[in-house]
Parts: C-alpha cells; sequence; structure tokens
C-alpha cells in the first residue's frame, strides 16, 4: 500500500499505548480500531480526513465526520517543527504526524473507546448526520467492531 509504512510509522506508539490495531482498507483508507470503534483516515489528493465508526443503537456500523470536530483543538504545540514536504506522499505522512500528536493529546478517552463524546458532537455546528457505513468499509470493520 503506498501510505501504509508512514500510516504504521506515525501512530505505532500511539496503536501500543491505547491497544489499537490497524488495518488497510483501501490505496485511500487506512484504519485504526479497538473493539468498539474504527478510526478510518481518508486520503485524497493530499488531504487526509477522519472518521469516526461505531455501532449504532440498532448495532449497524455508522460513520461521523469527526475531522473538523477533532482537529478545532488542536493547537500550535500539534504542528510545531514540522518538515517541510516536497511530494504528495511527504504532505500526506506530516498530517499522520500532527494526528498522531494530538489525537492522544486531545482525544485520549476517544482513543480509549469512550463514547460519551458524541452528545458534545452533535451540538456542534459543523456536525453531521452519521451515515451507515457500507461496501468493503463495512465488509472490512464488521469482523473487528
Amino acid at each position: 500500500m503506498k501510505y501504509e509504512a508512514d500510516f504504521i510509522n506515525r501512530f505505532k506508539s500511539l496503536i501500543e499505548e491505547f491497544q489499537l490495531n490497524y488495518k488497510v482498507i483501501s490505496e485511500e483508507e487506512l484504519a485504526l480500531f479497538g473493539s468498539n470503534l474504527a478510526h478510518v483516515f481518508l486520503i485524497h489528493f493530499d488531504e487526509v480526513s477522519l472518521n469516526y465508526v461505531c455501532r449504532d443503537k440498532d448495532n449497524s456500523l455508522v460513520s461521523y465526520d469527526v475531522w473538523s470536530y477533532f482537529l478545532h483543538v488542536f493547537d500550535d504545540k500539534d504542528r510545531e517543527n514540522l518538515p517541510k514536504y516536497n511530494s504528495v506522499q511527504e504532505r500526506v505522512d506530516i498530517s499522520f504526524l500532527i494526528l498522531a500528536r494530538g489525537l492522544p493529546r486531545h482525544w485520549s478517552s476517544v482513543l480509549n473507546g469512550d463514547d460519551k463524546w458524541l452528545e458534545d458532537y452533535k451540538q456542534y455546528e459543523l456536525a453531521r448526520v452519521p451515515r451507515k457505513v457500507m461496501g468493503d468499509l463495512k465488509d472490512c470493520l464488521s469482523l473487528y467492531i
């Protein structure tokens, strides 16, 4: 996979600390997951976005677009001393670096499986309605969460 090595390199300590696993879903999708959640990283051109996947009250997999919600609390410390980039691959890697720094600093409870934050997310002005997970992503994540 094109981004797998960079992904593992950046998230290795987070995977170990929070006892998560990872899965390559496709060329553009990689996931960190625990027993009841997954964080799906979507790569589009040189941008990385983030979805949170869990089961709803009907036990269906649903996906929340949490990119802006999670990142609105990131700060300069999450972005300090970033390397320069000269390619799409390097820019994606820097996005992984920022996320690997910021997620445990600001969202460790989420990484530990807490879902109480979803109530606050639903009040967030940019929150979207969760979508049912379908296709390859559903087939893949259904095995793990």
